[in-house]
């Protein structure tokens, strides 16, 4: 079995071999950890009042960035 180098993979390129192996879960979860450290990753708390309007500008600011780096 070949074993797929994750650290050599950009961030993008992560996504697409993690969505062309799902079964990889070790792959998912390099994905994941490197999503959280990149600030790609959004998360809510159901417990804020304000979560949709929270939720909605992490989507902006991320979206933002995104569009500053390419």
């Amino acid at each position: 079995m070949t074993t797929a180098n994750y650290d050599a993979m950009s961030l993008d390129e992560l996504r697409q071999y993690v969505l062309a192996h799902r079964e990889d879960i070790i792959a998912f979860q390099a994905y994941v950890d490197r999503s959280k450290a990149a600030g790609r990753m959004i998360s809510i708390d159901l417990n804020d009042n304000n979560w949709e309007e929270t939720l909605t500008e992490q989507i902006r600011q991320s979206t933002s960035v995104e569009s500053e780096s390419e």
